[in-house]
């Protein structure tokens, strides 16, 4: 049953990454006096995709061809490591913590090797970039779901989310304050604004998408389907942090989860929409700062408690 349960958490997650974009983009065209896109343009674009001819450059290898899949391939297996609801993962152990966040780490150490093996200036640049400011955004995962861990006591992520208990206010006020920092890292994992631009086509200001810019075909398919699926990811992270889980009611947390993922892309929206892309030289300064209140957040609860 918890597998059958496993592979129908996945499925979720499969089924739902494009229409939370599409929810995204639906929602900034309003708020910017458009009519914009149908929700369901993200499905209708992935079906192009995969309609298309591959076209790999000249001067790329083996590596090329093999990292789209793998990077797709990595990010299913995060996601089957994610507790959708009451539902036990696919994938559950003790510890199993840090290999979600390597795992997340992998598939963008193949995105980063694929932009290079190219061997345009311009995707190199990227890489370089989408490197340097992992760097940054590692710690930020650490210091807010690792000190949730941390005072669960628990190091799965399975157990870790069933373990929040909504009845203490200051647990209540840790709670708020991590689901601020992971929100910070979901934009900088996912090059949404205000560190990346998803919809510009200036290589010297890209990030993310200037690695992919030779890639065509079934292999941008899976690139851009990876990408749907990684928000949708933080996004279950992000909604996972106010489940009721102690009342035990499927009806109380489908309704949780479904107005959680609207006020996500409400606010994703929002963001994307009032502020302007960040100088390159200001990210790390960003996100030092999330990293900053997560190691304040969890200084002051353990002082507090």
């Amino acid at each position: 049953m918890d597998i059958l349960q496993g592979i129908i958490s996945v499925l979720i997650i499969l089924g739902f990454a494009p229409l939370f974009i599409g929810l995204v983009n639906k929602q900034k065209a309003k708020l910017t006096g458009r009519i914009g896109a149908p929700i369901l343009q993200p499905y209708y674009e992935l079906q192009r995709l995969f309609k298309k001819e591959t076209i790999n450059a000249n001067t790329s290898s083996f590596i090329s061809r093999f990292s789209p899949l793998l990077n797709f391939v990595s990010l299913i297996t995060a996601a089957a490591m994610l507790p959708v609801g009451f539902w036990k993962p696919l994938i559950s152990f003790n510890g199993d913590i840090i290999l979600f966040a390597y795992i997340l780490g992998l598939s963008r150490f193949f995105q980063i090797l694929a932009a290079m093996d190219i061997g345009s200036s311009f995707e190199g640049m990227g890489a370089a970039r989408e490197a340097t400011f992992a760097l940054f955004a590692e710690p930020i995962f650490f210091f807010t779901i690792g000190s949730i861990s941390f005072i669960s006591g628990y190091t799965s992520l399975f157990d870790i989310y069933h373990s929040i208990q909504l009845d203490n206010i200051s647990y209540e006020v840790f709670i708020v304050i991590c689901s601020i920092s992971v929100f910070m890292l979901a934009v900088t994992e996912c090059s949404r604004m205000p560190v990346d631009d998803p919809n510009t086509h200036l290589e010297l200001t890209m990030i993310h998408e200037v690695m992919i810019l030779d890639n065509s075909g079934l292999d941008l398919f899976l690139y851009q389907y990876s990408s749907y699926i990684k928000l949708f990811i933080y996004t279950i992270l992000e909604i996972s942090f106010f489940y009721p889980f102690s009342q035990q009611s499927y009806l109380v947390g489908i309704l949780i989860f479904v107005f959680g993922s609207l006020v996500l892309s409400l606010a994703l929206a929002v963001v994307e929409t009032i502020t302007s892309r960040y100088k390159m030289k200001n990210i790390p300064q960003y996100l030092l700062f999330a990293t900053a209140i997560g190691i304040l957040n969890l200084l002051i609860y353990t002082f507090t408690k």
